[in-house]
């Protein structure tokens, strides 16, 4: 899965699309743009998320096992994006997750102020579903998917110790 560049997919350098770029990045030093880098890939790893969660829906009443596939990969996305939510906020020096959730939502406006979006359009379509809601929709997910994981191994654990136990 690549970054994706949420404003613009042309790969041709226009002098607006560069003036929105330096607009954006420019301002920023290395930190803040390895911390903004991750931020984008924490939005990415959300976007297929989203994406998966669609599939999911579109499969549920023609092929359980294409629905169930994509909803195990929207909870491994969570998984992953939770710790680029988590890497992030050590980067920008965040105390806790709701430090972290605001200087996203510090990123957000910066970037709608530039006009270089660096997050789906979705997550700020709707004023109820703000980025506190996503990232709790997202640990939701990312705690399924560890609970998901155990179970799965509980079978293989207890496999292991019959074997063990026979010798």
């Amino acid at each position: 899965m690549k970054q994706l560049d949420f404003s613009d997919f042309d790969t041709v350098r226009t002098a607006e699309r560069q003036k929105r770029f330096d607009a954006f990045w420019g301002p920023l030093d290395e930190a803040r743009r390895a911390a903004t880098r991750v931020a984008c890939d924490f939005f990415s790893f959300a976007e297929e998320v989203n994406w998966q969660l669609g599939l999911r829906e579109h499969w549920r009443a023609s092929d359980a096992e294409k629905s169930d596939e994509a909803f195990r990969r929207a909870q491994m996305y969570s998984s992953i994006a939770i710790e680029k939510f988590r890497l992030f906020g050590q980067l920008t020096g965040s105390k806790d997750d709701a430090e972290a959730i605001d200087r996203l939502d510090e990123l957000i406006a910066r970037s709608r102020k530039t006009g270089w979006q660096v997050y789906p359009d979705w997550w700020t379509k709707l004023p109820r579903k703000n980025t506190a809601y996503f990232v709790g929709q997202l640990k939701i997910h990312a705690g399924e998917h560890s609970h998901y994981l155990a179970m799965l191994r509980k079978p293989a654990k207890a496999l292991d110790n019959t074997k063990g136990g026979a010798a």
